[in-house]
């Protein structure tokens, strides 16, 4: 008899293009296309506040593991006309739910609209996750129970006037959370915002970086990551891997091909500062959870005073 995990490689549509959408902080989108297409991966969309893209189930795979930008990777998986709330109930309740994910699985939905002419984006809400549920039902005999805090699989639908767009999020937790921070200072700065800074400002791995204001040290930990080669979703759990379409072979390959494209012998010359000892601590703490520690020069010092660590 096939492992849970045989079967689920067994269903991975290994030919069949799928649709999906990649949401990033606004005024990020081209840096977004750009590192997009050094991963192979063609937009064909960009909005702002993010770009769609078609592709397998291994582009997805890969933007979740890589990308610095990116906030999700959204699986379209149906849209439809609109008029009221009972045509969304409608839309979403003719979706095989059942066939993409397990009645086990806790569940969200969040919903979002621009232009929409429903009166309640909270009731639409419901709506969809009765939806949802009432398939389970029809097909199992069960309902998946939801949880807004924890869900194990998050659903969104999107309205506009017209159109109301579902997607299935294949990260989960949003791609800015790495899965290394450990300490959080005020106001801290999200990992893709401050990785999507670093390439508007085109930095390179071979030039000499500071940030005399370092706070929680997020600025220092990307560019290391990106100089060492770290790929961004290496030490954290995804989504999709929930998803009756997993393919844990190829998942579990393309760590392994990841992990052995660090490179440990390089020497960035990346510098950090704060006039905040806590600061220091909470960067030090931050560098070390996210194992680049040893290639970032730290000091206590203010910016006024900070004497420049490199010649330019």
């Amino acid at each position: 008899m096939p492992s849970a995990t045989d079967q689920r490689d067994q269903t991975l549509p290994r030919h069949t293009a799928e649709r999906f959408f990649c949401p990033c902080p606004r005024g990020l989108e081209q840096a977004l296309v750009v590192e997009l297409s050094e991963l192979g991966i063609v937009a064909d969309e960009i909005v702002p506040g993010g770009l769609g893209f078609s592709g397998q189930w291994n582009a997805c795979y890969k933007i979740n593991l890589w990308s610095r930008i990116a906030s999700r990777v959204l699986w379209r998986v149906g849209e439809s006309r609109y008029r009221t709330e009972d045509d969304v109930y409608r839309a979403a309740v003719a979706l095989p739910w059942p066939s993409w994910f397990s009645v086990e699985d806790l569940i969200r939905v969040n919903v979002s609209a621009i232009s929409s002419p429903v009166h309640s984006l909270e009731f639409i809400t419901l709506r969809v996750k009765d939806a949802v549920c009432d398939k389970f039902r029809n097909e199992t005999g069960r309902r998946p129970s939801v949880d807004t805090s924890q869900p194990d699989v998050r659903i969104h639908a999107f309205l506009t006037d017209r159109d109301v767009t579902f997607y299935v999020d294949t990260s989960g937790d949003a791609l800015f959370k790495r899965g290394s921070r450990r300490e959080v200072t005020t106001a801290p700065l999200r990992e893709n915002l401050a990785a999507g800074i670093l390439r508007l400002i085109a930095w390179q791995p071979d030039e000499p970086l500071l940030d005399p204001m370092c706070g929680g040290g997020t600025f220092l930990s990307e560019a290391a990551q990106m100089a060492l080669g770290v790929a961004a979703g290496r030490d954290r759990k995804f989504a999709f891997e929930r998803l009756s379409s997993f393919n844990a072979s190829l998942w579990s390959s393309m760590v392994e091909e990841a992990r052995s494209r660090v490179r440990n012998n390089a020497k960035p010359r990346i510098f950090g500062s704060d006039v905040d000892p806590q600061a220091i601590e909470a960067t030090r703490i931050n560098l070390q959870a996210a194992g680049v520690l040893e290639h970032v020069q730290l000091e206590l010092s203010d910016v006024t005073q900070r004497a420049a660590p490199a010649e330019s």
